[in-house]
């Protein structure tokens, strides 16, 4: 009888404050709260904390020249915004306020930017890289983003290919014309871990869940369709 809708926060609250299951399942069967039924109790907690995604995303996204509000990326950034909105606890993407929507954006090259960018990316576990039709693959700063999580942060990459809703094992070669130059040349050399998903929430979700540099948990190689 414990488990109803007035109680919800609370449980949400133990999951997201506490780093591992066992020790909310310590508390619970010290039978602290006096509840009867405690193995029940610690399943909802773990089918709960199974939906959790821990690892926090660091976004590479070519947002260069966003004037035109049809023929850009800005729709895709605010759907990422919204699945972090409606879904705090399955996506944790760390620098979304960082994402500048200027036709100068690329002259960016300022120290202080670049250092903000490098502190944030220290704190990720992984990189998410969106691309797109509009994205600009020479783009000095997307590459440079790139570049810097996978050789500095050794971040697994997860690329996101948008309005696409399937991929097959001829993915890599049917969309390279939107890769960026930094991934085209780790692929070349198989250099880094990446893999290959559409953009849609579930796909998304699981690709992050899966993939952390916190829990060495890598793509097999650098064209591996997830």
């Amino acid at each position: 009888n414990y488990w109803h809708k007035g109680n919800a926060k609370f449980l949400q609250s133990c999951c997201k404050q506490l780093d591992t299951i066992e020790y909310v399942c310590i508390i619970f069967r010290k039978n602290l709260f006096g509840l009867s039924r405690i193995s029940n109790f610690v399943d909802i907690i773990q089918t709960y904390y199974q939906r959790m995604n821990t690892n926090k995303t660091y976004i590479a996204f070519d947002s260069e020249g966003v004037l035109d509000h049809v023929n850009s990326n800005l729709h895709t950034f605010h759907q990422l915004a919204d699945w972090q909105k409606r879904y705090p606890s399955r996506f944790q993407f760390i620098n979304l306020d960082e994402i500048d929507f200027s036709s100068e954006h690329d002259d960016l090259v300022d120290t202080t930017v670049k250092t903000n960018f490098l502190r944030i990316m220290a704190e990720a576990d992984n990189l998410l890289l969106v691309i797109s039709k509009y994205t600009n693959v020479d783009s000095p700063m997307l590459n440079w983003q790139i570049s810097r999580c996978v050789n500095r942060y050794k971040m697994p990459v997860i690329i996101a290919y948008a309005d696409v809703q399937a991929l097959d094992q001829d993915a890599v070669k049917k969309y390279w014309d939107r890769l960026p130059q930094k991934i085209k040349k780790y692929i070349g050399r198989d250099s880094a871990r990446m893999c290959h998903i559409p953009l849609t929430m579930d796909k998304v979700e699981r690709a992050l869940t899966t993939f952390s540099n916190k829990t060495n948990m890598y793509p097999w190689d650098s064209t591996t369709i997830f």
